[in-house]
C-alpha cells in the first residue's frame, strides 16, 4: 500500500459540491444524487452491544457442540462468553496479525494514527480482525483524500484555522458522559457562520477527525462502546443551514471514521427538521441504527432521561447538568501540550535512531580490514543462530514504534502473503457476516483471512 503516490476518492468533496436539486416524483422529495452518498451505518450496527452480544452467544453455542475433553475447553468456552478483550493474550496476536497485514510501508508513514485506529476497532468490534482491517482500510483511504497523505500529522499548533475554528465552539466534546464511559460530540447550530461554502464543511470534517481521534487517543471506553452524537440546533436558524454540510457530515461519521456511533441525538431541532426527519428517517438511518436516533425537545433535560441517560456530573447547565466548572477552551490547552508531549518523544526516538546511525558509520569509516572481520563475524552468528543481543536490542513491544518485529506468532502467514505495493492492503472485501472464534493459537491461525 502506498497511500502518498496512490489517492482514492472517497468521494467526500462530490458530496459537498452537489447542489440541492429536489426531484418531485420522489418520496418525501428526497435530493437527487443524495442516494450515492446514503449514511452507511453498517460498521455501527453490527459492533452494537446487541450485535456483540448475539455474536458471543452464537459462539458459545459453536463452543459447546464442539467442547471435547481436551485441556483447552474450558479456557474456549470462557472466551466465547465474554467476548476476546484487547488486553488479553488472544487479543494481542491479534493486534500484531493486523499491524503485520498492514504493513511495515504504511506503518512507517504515521506509526502512531496507524496503531490508535487499529486498537480502537480491535476494542470497537471485539477483536474481530476481518472487521477492523476492513474499517481501517476504509479510513487510511478517507486520510489521504482529505489531508493528501498519510504522514500528514494534524496538529493544533501547526494549523492555526483549525485551532480558530476549536476556539469559537462550533463543535465540542463530553468525555465520560454515561456508565459505560462513552464520550459526546456536541455540534452547535448556532455558531456557525452563515453562508456554508465547500471550504467551510471541508474544515469541519477536519475538526471531526482531530475531536474524534483526540477522544478515542485518551479514553479507551469510548473506543469500546462508542459515541454519542449531539446536533444541538438552540438559537439557530433555518437561512443559515446547509444540507450539503449536513449530509457530508453523516456521510464521513457513518462510513469512515474508526469508531461506532452508539446514539444519535437532536436536540432542539427547528420545526422544519422536527417534521420532515421523521419522514425520512427510513431513508437517512435505513437499517437497526434507527432505533438509536432521538428527536428531542426544546428541554436540554432529555439528555439525562431514557434513553439516553447521560450523567448529570459531567453534563455543564446548559444541557440539564451540574457541571459548573466546565470550560471547552483549557480543554484545548491540554490537547496541545498534548501534543508538545509526543512531539518531544517522538523527537527523542529520532535522535536515538540518529546515534545508532553515526555509530554505524563510524563503524564503516575504520579499517577496512577490521570492518571485514565484523561483517564476517556477524554473518558467522547469524548462520548458528547466535542473534539474542540483536533479538534483545529490538524489544519489540505494542507501544513502541518499532516497524520490524518478525517474530510473532503470525510471521509464517506474512511470509506467504507478502504485499507487492498498491493502494490497498486488502486485496477481498471482507464478509460482514464473518466472524472468528476466539480460540487457541493454532485454530486462530490455521484460519484463512484471505488478506495481502
Amino acid at each position: 500500500m502506498t497511500p502518498t503516490t496512490t489517492t482514492t476518492d472517497t468521494g467526500v468533496r462530490r458530496c459537498l459540491s452537489i447542489k440541492n436539486r429536489w426531484n418531485p416524483s420522489r418520496p418525501f422529495y428526497v435530493p437527487l444524487l443524495a442516494r450515492a452518498f446514503r449514511p452507511d451505518f453498517s460498521f455501527s450496527e453490527q459492533n452494537s452491544e446487541d450485535a456483540l452480544k448475539a455474536r458471543r452467544e452464537t459462539k458459545t453455542k459453536k463452543t459447546n457442540f464442539k467442547r471435547s475433553a481436551d485441556d483447552d475447553d474450558d479456557f474456549l468456552s470462557s472466551s466465547s462468553e465474554g467476548g476476546v478483550t484487547f488486553e488479553s493474550e488472544i487479543g494481542q496476536r491479534r493486534y500484531q496479525f493486523c499491524l503485520k497485514t498492514i504493513g511495515q510501508e504504511v506503518r512507517r508513514e504515521n506509526p502512531e494514527l496507524v496503531e490508535l485506529v487499529v486498537t480502537s476497532l480491535l476494542r470497537a468490534t471485539e477483536c474481530d480482525v476481518a472487521r477492523t482491517l476492513h474499517r481501517a482500510q476504509q479510513y487510511f483511504d478517507f486520510y489521504v483524500d482529505v489531508f493528501g497523505k498519510l504522514s500528514f500529522k494534524q496538529t493544533l499548533k501547526d494549523d492555526e484555522q483549525l485551532r480558530k475554528s476549536f476556539e469559537s465552539g462550533v463543535l465540542q466534546v463530553l468525555e465520560n458522559c454515561d456508565d459505560k464511559g462513552r464520550s459526546a460530540i456536541i455540534l452547535l447550530f448556532n455558531r456557525m457562520l452563515p453562508g456554508q461554502t465547500e471550504s467551510s464543511g471541508m474544515q469541519m470534517i477536519r475538526m471531526i477527525n482531530y475531536i474524534i481521534l483526540r477522544t478515542l487517543k485518551n479514553y479507551p471506553t469510548t473506543q469500546k462502546h462508542g459515541i454519542i452524537v449531539i446536533p444541538d440546533m438552540g438559537g439557530f436558524s433555518y437561512e443559515n443551514y446547509s444540507f450539503s454540510n449536513g449530509r457530508t457530515n453523516l456521510y464521513v461519521i457513518s462510513k469512515f471514521l474508526p469508531c461506532k456511533i452508539h446514539k444519535f441525538c437532536l436536540l432542539r431541532p427547528l420545526y422544519f427538521v422536527k417534521f420532515v426527519l421523521p419522514a425520512l428517517k427510513s431513508f437517512v438511518f435505513p437499517g437497526p441504527m434507527s432505533a438509536n436516533v432521538h428527536i428531542l425537545t426544546q428541554d436540554p433535560r432529555d439528555l439525562l432521561r431514557e434513553p439516553i441517560n447521560l450523567r448529570a456530573e459531567i453534563l455543564p447547565p446548559m444541557y440539564g447538568g451540574t457541571n459548573t466548572s466546565y470550560d471547552f477552551i483549557p480543554r484545548l490547552r491540554g490537547w496541545e501540550l498534548e501534543e508538545e508531549e509526543t512531539e518531544f518523544s517522538e523527537m527523542g526516538s529520532s535522535n536515538h535512531h540518529n546515534d545508532n546511525n553515526n555509530n554505524n558509520m563510524e563503524e564503516e569509516i575504520g579499517d577496512d580490514k577490521e570492518s571485514g572481520f565484523a561483517r564476517e563475524l556477524f554473518k558467522r552468528q547469524d548462520q548458528f543462530g547466535n542473534d539474542i543481543a540483536m533479538d534483545c536490542a529490538r524489544a519489540p513491544s505494542r507501544e513502541s514504534n518499532d516497524l520490524n518485529d518478525d517474530d510473532d506468532d503470525f510471521s509464517h502467514n506474512n511470509e506467504e502473503d507478502k504485499t507487492s505495493g498498491g493502494g490497498n492492503f486488502l486485496t477481498s472485501s471482507f464478509d460482514d457476516n464473518n466472524t472468528y472464534d476466539s480460540a487457541d493459537d493454532k485454530s486462530f491461525t490455521n484460519k484463512s483471512f484471505e488478506v495481502l
